[in-house]
């Protein structure tokens, strides 16, 4: 039996997914450790792989600050409740398919017959658009509660977490310089390896770009986005 080939992994593109990731992380944009332990791992069968030792020894420090929700009283059990919604509204969305496609497809009612539901599915399905809608609103309620709750804390515990995201920075930082090398390469154009990062406070890098993002494209965000260049 042939072996399976395995996916050709591309360096650049694994460096500056590995930069953003740990970008993310200094900015309490978490992301799941195992999944950036991944995408290290990947970096790894590179000629990146330098960066993955050092890896290793900052996970401890990205771990702290994933973990920091989880030491706020109330968060823990918010963020359960957040994912029951979510699942419940998935729920949701799937049965109101089901009852629009009853509504609908005309094979359906060959099947169920001209009124299904008793003659209900009409009301059936404005019950689980209401199911739909409330489910989504109180998720964002919910989600805007955490938030909330998790930005205070941070200034709370700006000086406790600093040493970790300091941690994050000098990483990014050598994985930078290793991409502005790449980026310098006879023939290579920098502008090929732009990049949006929290950040702008790196070595190697030339903003060409700054704004602050909206939510729901009306309210402004609390944080600003850059897009950068490499640059030795």
């Amino acid at each position: 039996m042939p072996k399976k080939k395995e996916k050709k992994v591309d360096p650049v593109s694994q460096l500056a997914q590995c930069i953003a990731f740990l970008d993310d992380t200094r900015a309490y944009k978490r992301k799941d450790v195992d999944r950036i332990d991944q995408a290290f791992s990947e970096l790894e069968k590179t000629r990146f792989k330098d960066h993955y030792d050092m890896w290793v020894k900052a996970r401890p420090a990205a771990e702290k600050i994933a973990d920091m929700p989880l030491k706020i009283p109330g968060v823990e059990r918010m963020i359960r409740a957040l994912a029951w919604v979510k699942i419940a509204n998935r729920v949701g969305l799937i049965v109101l398919i089901g009852f629009v496609a009853i509504q609908i497809v005309p094979a359906w009612r060959r099947v169920l017959g001209p009124h299904p539901f008793g003659g209900h599915a009409f009301l059936y399905s404005m019950i689980a658009v209401l199911v739909v809608v409330g489910a989504m609103n109180y998720a964002t309620v919910v989600d805007y509660r955490i938030r909330k709750k998790v930005i205070r804390y941070e200034t709370e515990t700006q000086d406790q977490y600093a040493p970790y995201r300091e941690k994050m920075k000098e990483c990014v930082n050598k994985m930078l310089r290793s991409l502005a090398k790449e980026a310098n390469r006879g023939g290579e154009r920098p502008e090929d390896y732009r990049m949006i990062l929290y950040f702008d406070d790196y070595d190697n890098i030339k903003v060409v770009n700054k704004w602050r993002p909206k939510s729901m494209f009306v309210f402004k965000k609390s944080f600003d986005l850059h897009e950068i260049v490499p640059k030795l």
